[in-house]
């Protein structure tokens, strides 16, 4: 009896440690599928310095710091979901207006009136856009190329087929010992009775949360 009980015992503390053996098993395999869906890198940020003499000559990035990118002939090329920061620095502290020529945003929004105001967009959709003064048109367009974010794609290889040898299936013959009764196994009956009171313990635990 005191061994019966102690395997009811030992039964129960497997499956209680087996339920928190399955949890982690299932957040790693979670982890494991959602790896190729994880978020891409995370948007990028850009200061354009504005003045009425140079126009949109100078761009620095914020975010993220000391990345490197190209700004040449006034034109700036980042990806769908970045934002652009426009601050007015003009030399004699005057009033600037950042005009989208596609009118992604209006005038009043783009009002800088003095120095170091700014005006910030986020660049949801690819395309082309041409960014203007509207107090200096003489000074070129900014130019604004939007690319899109692909969304990353993870292929698994197809496994190389290999030859395996069917094994000849060979005949055993069982001999039952003298004695015995065939089919018929008293420790089968202490096994049945052990997983049966390792369930009934369980279910008990179970109610008693």
């Amino acid at each position: 009896m005191f061994y019966i009980l102690e395997s009811t015992l030992i039964i129960s503390d497997v499956m209680k440690r087996s339920k928190s053996a399955l949890t982690l098993i299932f957040i790693g395999l979670l982890c494991i599928v959602l790896t190729p869906y994880a978020v891409a890198a995370a948007p990028s940020v850009y200061k354009v310095i504005v003045d009425d003499y140079y126009g949109f000559k100078i761009v620095r990035i914020i975010e993220p710091a000391n990345a490197q990118f190209k700004y040449e002939n006034l034109t700036l090329n980042i990806n769908a979901g970045d934002s652009v920061i426009w601050e007015n620095q003009a030399y004699d502290n005057s009033e600037l207006t950042i005009v989208s020529e596609q009118n992604l945003w209006d005038s009043k929004s783009g009002y800088l009136r003095y120095n170091y105001k700014f005006f910030n967009y986020t660049f949801m959709q690819p395309g082309t856009y041409q960014i203007s003064i509207k107090e200096e048109p003489r000074l070129h367009h900014q130019t604004i190329i939007v690319a899109p974010v692909e969304t990353p794609i993870v292929s698994t290889p197809l496994p190389t087929p290999t030859e395996t040898e069917t094994p000849v299936p060979t005949a055993s013959v069982a001999q039952t010992p003298p004695g015995a009764l065939p089919g018929f196994n008293p420790w089968y009956i202490l096994l049945a009775f052990i997983v049966v009171a390792g369930i009934v313990l369980f279910i008990y635990s179970l109610k008693k949360k």
